[in-house]
């Protein structure tokens, strides 16, 4: 494409959203999937206009319509969406943007200023600062301030909150003016096992004004020549995040303040050789800050009780161990849990979130008994050890964050660098995982039968289900083991690893997979849910990764579950390649009534043997590819099949599901419908050798397959 058409795009592109009809549409879309006859009726317009508009919504790549001729916003419309309401935010406050400077914030940070779409402008900076007064006089629990001075007007009200017992942190630009508050010393040090009243830190340069409470927020950016105090501001802690992540980043960014004695500092920290014990309280905001102080001042913490931290996110920056206290029958004793957040929920979010190249991090003997999101999120380390913890979930319904169309996205442990590359290396072991800790009342979708139906798919995008995942690991290129850890229950991946790096080297193994929860159909995919998966790419483009897939028990006991899938890139682009030179060995998978039990796609060069499938499905293992489209090569080529033992594997018969999908990619085409097999060579395969039993069943569809009967 020459630049001229890029350009053009981008005109034809903003000419399209330029008129208010089709930005309703779109609006509307969002909501939910939609057909043409109920926009019309919804915005009063005739067919034949709707029609039009869709057309070119349609040509735009920003819509799509389904076989049910519903309406679906594209990955593409949902990312134009987004821009969009920034740019009605920022045009909304043209006159206050024109004056004051966001462009020292960090970049991530500029792009979420949206956000701050339900916050009030306060034009008048007596009114602004009046604010922050009346909410600091509100806190019962915390205050947080960002500043360049401190606001005079509420210097006795942050005095009075400090003998009430609320946590104060202050972020001081190095150079602040005006008055100065004298806290007493005693309160911004550790003594014994409390956390400080007051912490106060220096910055060299804030960027911005904060004000972040269990009362409200406030929010300032600075002219040319400093602050003058204008800005927005929003009642309740409900619509903060965005202040909330800031002051997190500034905070971890900035230094201890000097007037704080050192020699006092550094004797509180060695009393206990730099190890601190935590006890839990019944206020989470004090949870939430002593764990994060102790974490931040401390090489180990030892955490003890029931820890309640609400809403908040602890943030790892720096080596740490961090362990609970003891066990009783197996179980760990410490727990931690959040609670209070707003569904649908649409930001990243976790207990535990590590991000920090250099940290070399240890998170052990921890119960975590409800989360938002995420459990423990790995955003960057120099080591990652998540070992012998407990993660469960009464259920995933409510606990996920949004993912467009997929639904809500639930994972208890999740490497996922935010972007970029995770460098480090990643130890996750010995972990108990649960999503549906009570059974068929605690995660059991039931729809009168329905779920029983194969053609049955749960509108995630209406939050009618969720997708649960137990281990994700992504974009990773350091080294990674998964070994001996109990999964259950996880609806739509038990383990997860993609667009991992060539440097990394992943081993899955030991692993004890079961779920008997109804599928979550991820991606609208034939399989509902599959116990391992590796993918070379999605999403964005990978070169492929090495993973060893060994000794794995995986039982799967509801409709079309999938025992192991290796699968290459969806992304066809030259930076993009196949996984290559793993093994699948030593694996029982037991499947109930599953679709299959192992399948390479789009990958080459892996040996399958010494696996143990059993149960019913409609295929015991398949090798298939995909015809090239010019970039890529991505046929399956030169892997090995031999010793499985499918004795105990019931193929089920094509029915009504297998032959309205036979495709010759979900099923097979056979004569008059679809067939299965034990062991299928779709026609994108070449050069595979595969040994079969006597009595098991082949289709070869491909080129120079090697088929050897045993």
């Amino acid at each position: 494409m020459s630049d001229t058409e890029e350009v053009d795009r981008l005109y034809n592109t903003l000419f399209e959203l330029s008129n208010d009809v089709r930005h309703s549409i779109l609006l509307l879309i969002l909501k939910r999937p939609i057909r043409m006859t109920n926009i019309a009726k919804k915005l009063n317009l005739t067919s034949p206009e709707v029609s039009r508009h869709l057309s070119r919504l349609s040509e735009s790549k920003l819509i799509r319509k389904d076989l049910d001729n519903f309406y679906h916003l594209t990955g593409y419309g949902y990312q134009v969406l987004d821009l969009i309401n920034d740019l009605e935010f920022r045009t909304k406050n043209r006159d206050y943007f024109v004056y004051h400077n966001v462009v020292n914030i960090p970049p991530a940070f500029q792009k979420r200023l949206s956000e701050l779409a339900e916050f009030k402008f306060e034009k008048n900076f007596m009114g602004f600062l009046s604010f922050i007064n009346e909410r600091i006089k509100e806190s019962q629990e915390y205050i947080w301030l960002c500043i360049d001075q401190y606001p005079i007007t509420a210097i006795e009200s942050i005095l009075k909150s400090v003998e009430n017992g609320v946590k104060i942190r202050i972020i001081e630009q190095r150079d602040l003016s005006g008055p100065n508050i004298a806290f007493d010393q005693k309160n911004l040090i550790y003594v014994g096992e409390e956390s400080p009243d007051v912490e106060i830190k220096v910055h060299n340069n804030t960027d911005v004004y904060l004000f972040v409470s269990d009362s409200g927020s406030a929010v300032a950016f600075p002219t040319e020549k400093g602050f003058d105090y204008s800005g927005f501001v929003i009642k309740g802690h409900e619509s903060s995040r965005w202040s909330l992540d800031l002051f997190n980043l500034y905070w971890s960014n900035a230094e201890l303040k000097s007037s704080i004695p050192i020699t006092q500092y550094k004797l509180s920290h060695q009393k206990k050789g730099n190890v601190i014990t935590i006890r839990a309280r019944r206020d989470p905001v004090l949870n939430y800050h002593a764990i994060q102080n102790a974490v931040d001042n401390y090489k180990e913490v030892i955490l003890k009780g029931t820890f309640n931290i609400g809403t908040s996110m602890i943030q790892i920056n720096k080596n740490v161990i961090i362990r609970g206290e003891g066990k009783e029958k197996d179980i760990p004793t410490t727990i931690l849990f959040k609670k209070g957040w707003t569904f649908p929920f649409t930001q990243w979010d976790s207990i535990f979130r590590v991000d920090d190249e250099d940290a070399e991090v240890t998170i052990e003997n921890l119960q975590f008994t409800d989360f938002n999101h995420i459990c423990i999120w790995g955003v960057q380390a120099k080591t990652l050890n998540i070992k012998n913890n407990r993660i469960t979930l009464m259920t995933g319904h409510g606990r996920g964050m949004r993912f467009g169309a997929f639904g809500d996205y639930v994972v208890a442990i999740n490497i996922w660098p935010d972007p970029g590359i995770f460098k480090g290396k990643v130890l996750i072991e010995g972990n108990y995982i649960d999503f549906a800790r009570r059974g068929a009342h605690g995660g059991f979708l039931t729809r009168g039968g329905l779920e029983e139906d194969p053609e049955y798919r749960p509108d995630l995008f209406n939050h009618e289900y969720y997708m649960g995942f137990g281990i994700g690991v992504q974009q990773a290129s350091g080294d990674v083991t998964i070994e001996n850890n109990i999964i259950r229950n996880t609806n739509a991946r038990g383990i997860a690893v993609t667009g991992n790096l060539p440097s990394s080297y992943v081993q899955i193994r030991k692993n004890i997979i079961v779920s008997d929860l109804y599928g979550s159909y991820p991606l609208s995919s034939h399989e509902a849910c599959t116990g391992i998966l590796a993918q070379s790419a999605w999403g964005f483009p990978s070169p492929g990764f090495n993973v060893d897939i060994t000794e794995n028990t995986i039982k799967l006991d509801r409709l079309n579950h999938s025992g192991i899938k290796i699968l290459g890139p969806v992304i066809d682009r030259d930076d993009s390649g196949k996984l290559r030179d793993g093994l699948i060995e030593n694996n029982e998978i037991y499947l109930k009534n599953g679709y299959e039990g192992i399948h390479i796609r789009k990958s080459d060069d892996f040996k399958i043997r010494l696996n143990k499938i059993s149960g019913k499905a409609y295929y015991g293992i398949i090798i298939s590819g995909r015809k090239k489209t010019g970039l890529l090569d991505l046929s399956a080529v030169n892997n090995i099949v031999e010793n499985n033992d499918m004795n105990n594997l019931e193929i089920k018969e094509p029915d009504d599901y297998s032959d309205n999908h036979a495709d010759g990619r979900m099923f097979i085409k056979g004569e008059g419908g679809s067939n299965t097999a034990h062991v299928w060579l779709e026609k994108n395969t070449n050069s595979n050798t595969v040994q079969i039993g006597e009595k098991e069943t082949i289709v070869n569809e491909g080129i120079e397959n090697h088929i050897i009967r045993s």
